[in-house]
């Protein structure tokens, strides 16, 4: 948490979404002697059931925010961020799907929606920056004649979400603070139980953020923007049909489940054929495994690298995946090549690749 330079009761916005994260989060600053405004960002048309969906937005959760923050004794307030959710966020996810490619919705929402509609509201009443209750550490460091901000992973090592944020920039990173960042979720959860937080037990949703239970968020997305299924062949590596398939925006790197097809072993999605409208099966695993991606639209977080035209460092191809061991490159283009020591499986088109110090984050850019 980067607080050295911010003095106690300084104004700072809180991302309130209902869940004891970002509540425990608004707590502990609160507790540190800062000014706290709770703010909850509305995605979409709440739902008209206290069920729980797989939704930005529903009748509990805003309960469970309004609760938290009255407990808290700090105001809150709802935004409106419909629009800049269904632009930046669903029908970039649509076009991804749509052409062979796995987005990461989450990474897109945190960069437009908390740290664009959030941060400016934030700015724009005079606040000093925003608190959320992503589990991440910012790190002050002298580059330059300047002092920077750095991400670095947070302190449990299950729960760290520094992959993310990788594409939030200097000025973003110097106006935001992490409270739990040196906290693991049972010590948040039993901080937020001694302060009587209304979540303090609320289960943590682990489905997308939007859509319908049961149903692939590719195909809700297809739904919204009206998308055509257009139905095409399974074939092998050598071309031969294998069977029919019900739309590539179903289908993503590496899938085993879902498939439909029997082929005496399991078998995983090789390739997608845009052009072609053709998904390569394999039932050999080796198939999957990748030496080195390109990746594009590269965010340096941290500036010192940013010039070299070369560097180690470890790559993570996904939020579950175990950084790798890897060199990467500065091409002429402005992308980026990344060479890993060992084959890594299943690297996915439109997927973020982030890359690490160590525990600082370096940098993040798009697999091509």
């Amino acid at each position: 948490m980067s607080i050295c330079n911010l003095k106690k009761g300084s104004t700072l916005v809180a991302a309130v979404s209902g869940g004891v994260d970002s509540s425990t989060a608004a707590a502990i600053m609160k507790k540190e002697g800062y000014n706290i405004i709770g703010v909850t960002l509305r995605l979409k048309s709440c739902d008209t059931t206290t069920e729980k969906r797989k939704s930005c937005c529903s009748i509990d959760d805003d309960l469970q925010a309004s609760a938290s923050c009255s407990m808290m004794n700090i105001p809150h307030y709802f935004i409106d961020g419909k629009d800049d959710f269904d632009l930046k966020v669903l029908n970039y996810s649509w076009e991804e799907y749509r052409q062979g490619h796995t987005p990461n919705p989450c990474i897109k929402c945190n960069l437009f929606l908390k740290w664009g509609t959030l941060l400016d509201y934030a700015l724009n009443i005079g606040a000093d920056g925003i608190i959320t209750g992503h589990y991440a550490k910012i790190v002050n460091e002298d580059f330059d004649g300047k002092n920077i901000s750095l991400l670095k992973r947070g302190e449990d090592t299950k729960k760290d979400q520094s992959y993310f944020l990788a594409f939030l920039t200097q000025e973003q990173l110097s106006k935001t603070y992490f409270p739990l960042g040196e906290m693991d979720k049972p010590t948040v959860r039993k901080y937020a139980d001694e302060l009587n937080l209304p979540n303090s037990k609320k289960e943590e949703s682990q489905d997308a953020c939007f859509g319908f239970a049961g149903e692939p968020f590719s195909e809700t997305l297809r739904k919204r923007y009206d998308g055509k299924i257009a139905k095409g062949n399974f074939i092998d590596k050598d071309g031969k049909i294998l069977g029919q398939h019900n739309g590539i925006h179903l289908y993503t790197i590496g899938q085993r489940k879902g498939l439909r097809i029997a082929l005496g072993k399991p078998a995983y999605v090789q390739n997608i054929n845009t052009k072609n409208n053709e998904i390569t099966l394999t039932i050999y695993n080796e198939d999957l495994m990748l030496s080195s991606l390109i990746a594009e639209n590269i965010n340096w977080q941290n500036p010192k690298f940013k010039t070299m035209k070369s560097f180690k460092c470890q790559a993570q191809i996904r939020y579950c995946h175990n950084p790798a061991d890897a060199t990467v490159t500065n091409n002429n283009d402005g992308t980026i090549s990344i060479n890993f020591e060992k084959p890594q499986r299943a690297i996915t088109p439109g997927q973020a690749v982030v890359f690490y110090d160590n525990d600082i984050v370096i940098g993040g850019g798009w697999i091509k």
